[in-house]
């Protein structure tokens, strides 16, 4: 005689488990340059040793708050109304947020400025950019601040019907990148930052501008290529001022095959969404190789 088969009851019930849910994902989209990408790429432009005096855990800290936590609040703000989150619907079933109460009043305002975004998500991005401001010390708070000014900034010009691009560079690579340089260099003491960091920056800012050109290049559906070349342009003369010859001639192959990709499509007529993703490999190749060269 068989043993009827009993329905499996889950090993944690009511009562039990962990009071916070945590998640992680990865982009697919992981081999281009990208905030996470911009802080190594600070850190070793800087020419401050990278291990010794919890470097390594500073820079994984720099990492998370630059792409996950600057990245949630950019990303909910600049979320379309057909991206809104469930999770506004269901919040409004709770008894403290009827739409006349405070909190529901604070969630209308919510609604208004990211569409896509829950409460939660915003609270526990403001919590975590405390946390880790606090380790990572007064530099990543005051960067912290100015990335969520220029959020608000990128909202502001979203709402009058604007293309934020030079925010959406910023924050994906111009903050990250400082944020990188600064604090690797505090960690380790460094001496004599003003010579050491400035090819850097400057470095950095014609990344920025690549950023910059690419998002306009896609915001605008291809007919502002030419941004795309001015930002590589920025790079080459970054990489001529920093006297590095090698350096040069290979960040300048990389550039090669982005550059007639978006030429043909260009003359072609045709959109550049599929180029700049097949593209961002290569630009991410050469912000490493020029990183690494300035050290």
């Amino acid at each position: 005689m068989l043993d009827a088969v009993r329905p499996r009851r889950p090993r944690l019930g009511a009562g039990a488990g962990p009071l916070i849910g945590l998640s992680i994902s990865v982009d697919p989209g992981v081999w281009r340059i990208g905030p996470a990408w911009a802080v190594l790429a600070g850190a070793l432009a800087s020419g401050a040793p990278l291990f010794g005096d919890a470097v390594p855990l500073r820079l994984v800290g720099a990492a998370i708050l630059a792409d996950s936590v600057w990245g949630v609040l950019w990303r909910l703000t600049a979320a379309n109304d057909a991206d809104r989150s469930n999770q506004l619907a269901e919040d409004e079933h709770l008894p403290y947020f009827q739409p006349h109460s405070p909190a529901g009043r604070a969630l209308g305002m919510l609604r208004d400025i990211a569409p896509g975004a829950s409460w939660r998500e915003l609270t526990t991005a403001l919590v975590l950019t405390g946390v880790l401001g606090l380790l990572l010390g007064v530099s990543a708070l005051v960067l912290s601040a100015v990335a969520y000014v220029v959020i608000l900034w990128g909202w502001a010009l979203g709402h009058a019907g604007k293309q934020p691009a030079a925010c959406d560079a910023l924050l994906n690579v111009g903050f990250p990148w400082l944020l990188g340089a600064v604090l690797v260099r505090d960690a380790a003491q460094w001496s004599g930052a003003a010579p050491v960091l400035l090819p850097g920056v400057v470095m950095g800012v014609a990344f920025t501008t690549l950023q910059w050109g690419t998002r306009r290049a896609y915001l605008s559906n291809g007919s502002r290529v030419f941004a795309v070349w001015l930002g590589q342009a920025a790079v080459l003369l970054a990489l001529i001022g920093s006297g590095q010859p090698w350096a040069l001639g290979l960040v300048a192959a990389l550039f090669l095959p982005p550059a007639m990709w978006l030429w043909r499509s260009s003359a072609m007529g045709m959109g550049v969404e599929r180029v700049l993703r097949q593209s961002g490999p290569w630009w991410l190749a050469a912000m490493l190789l020029s990183a690494v060269a300035l050290r």
